[in-house]
Parts: C-alpha cells; structure tokens; sequence
C-alpha cells in the first residue's frame, strides 16, 4: 500500500514546471490526475463515479449500502506556479484514509467516498470551489458548463475534449445526498508551526468575494497629451487599489487582494485607455466585507468623476462566512485525544470546498502544519510526519463520525 508521502510525490509530477505546478481544471494535468486518483481508487476495487463538472468519487462499501455517504476529500486542480500539498494533499489523504479502513478490516455502518472536487482555485474558469458549488446546488450545471477561460474556451467543451475531459468508462453519478463531509488541509498559515501543535480543527471558514473591476480610459500619444487632460486608466486603477487597501486596514479583520492584472494596450509610449483586475475580499465577518466593498465601489465613483475614466465593477462570486459543525468538531476531538495527539482550534481564512459542502451537510475540517506558513507558491511544504499523522487523525475521525451521523 502506498503511502500518503509516495503518492503525493506521484502527484506532483504532474503539471510540474520550473516554477512550480500548474494544473488548472480541465487541462491535461488535471485529467491526469484525475485517471491517478481513479488507479488508486481501482487497485482496492472502489467504485468509481464522476459528475458532469469532473469531480470523481471512490467509495468504500459500508454495513448499510443504502445510507448516504459520508465523504472525505478535497481538490487537485491548482494556482499557477503551486505546490505540491495545497488541496492535493487531502485528495490524497482520502484515499489512504479508505485503504487504512480496508487494510484494519474496519466496517463502518456508512459508506466512505474519497472525493476529488473539481476547480476549486478558479485559476482557469472565474469560479472557485466550481466543482463543489454545482455539487451542492450553489451554481447551476448549465451555466457553470457555459463559463468561458481567458481564452473563449467554455468549459464544456473543455469536458468533452478527450484530452482534458471526463474520464473514460466512468459512470455519471447524480446523487448528491450524504451523511457528512471531512476535508483534511495544510493550514497554509504559520499557527500550527508557532505553537507546535501538529493538529488544528478548524472552526469556521472565512467569508469571500470575487470582483471583476474594468477601467475605460483614453489612450493617446505618451509625449503628446498634456497630464490635466488624459483619461489614463493605469493611474485611475492604481488609486482605486491604493484606497482598496487603506480600507481592508482601516477596517480590521479583513484582507483585500488584487492579484491578476492587465493594462492596454501595454506599450510604453502610450497612455494606457484600459485596465482590468481582480479583486479578492475575505473576512470572518460578512458586514466587515460589505464595508469594504462600499470602499471599493466608492473610489471608483471618485475615480470617474475626477480623472476622465469610467469604472464598472462586476461582483462574480460571493460566499458567506462558513462555521464549521460543532458535533464533527467535538467527534474529531474525541478521535484526536484518542491518539494520544494535541489539537488546537482555529479559523480559516482560506476559503475551501467545505463552506459549500456544509450548506447541504454537517461539514468539519482539520488542518496540518505548513512549514514557514507557505502556501500557493512552489515552496509549500508540510514534514511526512505531519502528513502521516493528518491521514491516522482523519481515518480516527471517520470511524468516531460514522458512529452518530444520519
């Protein structure tokens, strides 16, 4: 049987360039890794289903077959220039967890399904945790499958490419009830790490919103239109990010991040006449995301009446802060001190596929520590130790939880 540590190094060969690993959803790095998970799921004979936006299923059989699953997972696309630990690792951890339960012949009264969530990042199309937002009724199917990448591709005909789509031979699943939803994660923080604790159960997830902000302009000749008359739209962008800032700091307990950018038509000796960029709001505390969001709105209404642009934001995602369940956090707990192991509790400011599952299930969450805090960069980390305690400290956790779950 491999090791959570050896498959993750399978795993990260894939997608894996100079700077790091990139494997957006539906390209041929995720489909690799998608038929990875479906060969590990088959050298134990679960059975494997996958749903129409290509998150894929392994389930082990319970003592009742008929009751809802209780699922375990997480998601293998990634950010460009990843690592190797961020969602992966939980995706991972799953199914080693469901071989440890097969290797202790350990029944359980539920089934036990490993799943691989499809696109969490929205590195490629603009929606995160895409794969388990649809799963949960969150998004509708069709318009998802109708979201268009960068490059005008939708991701339906992403789907359907043989080199990127769906697996082959793997039935459509249409069942979406369950029982219960564990995800296992690397913080991707510094706390574990600080206070030397190998174990954290997570709490709640922080809320989030996406925006697309677009700024109009005028481009003209560089050395020609004189400063009071330009329409510069870099200018007009760069103090809407500025004040974008200053709010997110002077608000508190919030974090406000602009990371894509394009300006056109990019040439050194034209005004730019057009800036796009994202914009990524987070917070524990929905009120304190719409306070930054007035901030946000504000300054480009300051922006188009004083520097000749015109700004439009368009809100692509919201997501409300997400507690985690207190009876999954308790039985986590229990299964823990059990181990003879120590476990703090503590918030994510990330956002994960578990703040969609629990709106339709009792969700819960359990982190390992990140090496330096690292995470979305090339240099991730997490010791084989930590790893290896995660999936003993998921597998326990799954046993106390198929105890009292419906």
């Amino acid at each position: 049987m491999s090791t959570v540590v050896e498959r993750l190094a399978e795993l990260s060969q894939i997608g894996r360039g100079e700077n790091g690993i990139d494997r957006p959803l539906a390209s041929r790095g995720d489909r690799l890794a998608r038929e990875l998970f479906a060969k590990w799921a088959r050298s134990h004979k679960y059975a494997l289903t996958q749903d129409r936006v290509g998150n894929v299923f392994a389930r082990r059989s319970g003592a009742r077959d008929d009751a809802r699953p209780i699922l375990v997972g997480s998601h293998l696309d990634t950010v460009p220039t990843g690592g190797a630990y961020d969602g992966a690792y939980g995706v991972v951890a799953a199914i080693c967890a469901l071989d440890e339960l097969e290797a202790n012949e350990t029944r359980t009264e539920h089934p036990i399904e490993a799943v691989a969530w499809a696109g969490e990042e929205g590195a490629r199309f603009p929606l995160g945790c895409l794969g388990s937002s649809v799963f949960t009724g969150a998004c509708d199917l069709e318009k998802t499958l109708s979201l268009a990448d960068a490059d005008g591709t939708t991701l339906r005909d992403a789907l359907a490419s043989r080199e990127t789509g769906l697996l082959d031979r793997v039935p459509i699943r249409e069942e979406t009830r369950l029982s219960a939803y564990l995800e296992i994660h690397i913080e991707q923080g510094p706390v574990l790490e600080r206070e030397g604790v190998p174990l954290g159960i997570v709490t709640s997830i922080a809320g989030q919103r996406r925006y697309r902000v677009a700024v109009q302009g005028t481009s003209g000749h560089a050395g020609t239109v004189p400063m009071a008359r330009r329409g510069d739209a870099l200018c007009a962008a760069s103090e809407i990010i500025l004040d974008l800032e200053r709010a997110a700091i002077a608000i508190g307990e919030t974090v406000a991040t602009v990371g894509m950018f394009v300006v056109e038509p990019n040439a050194a000796n034209v005004i730019p006449g057009r800036a796009r960029f994202s914009v990524d709001i987070r917070s524990p505390d929905d009120a304190k995301i719409d306070a930054v969001e007035s901030a946000l709105r504000e300054s480009a209404g300051r922006a188009n009446a004083r520097r000749r642009v015109s700004a439009s934001i368009e809100r692509l995602e919201a997501r409300a802060p997400a507690p985690m369940d207190s009876k999954l956090r308790a039985a986590i707990a229990r299964a823990i001190t059990a181990m003879g192991e120590r476990a703090i509790d503590l918030p994510s400011g990330a956002g994960h596929d578990a703040m969609c599952l629990c709106r339709i299930a009792p969700t819960a969450m359990i982190f390992v520590p990140s090496i330096g805090g690292k995470s979305h960069v090339a240099e991730e980390e997490t010791a084989p130790e930590d790893l290896e305690r995660g999936v003993a400290a998921l597998t326990a956790s799954i046993v106390e939880v198929d105890k009292f779950v419906i």
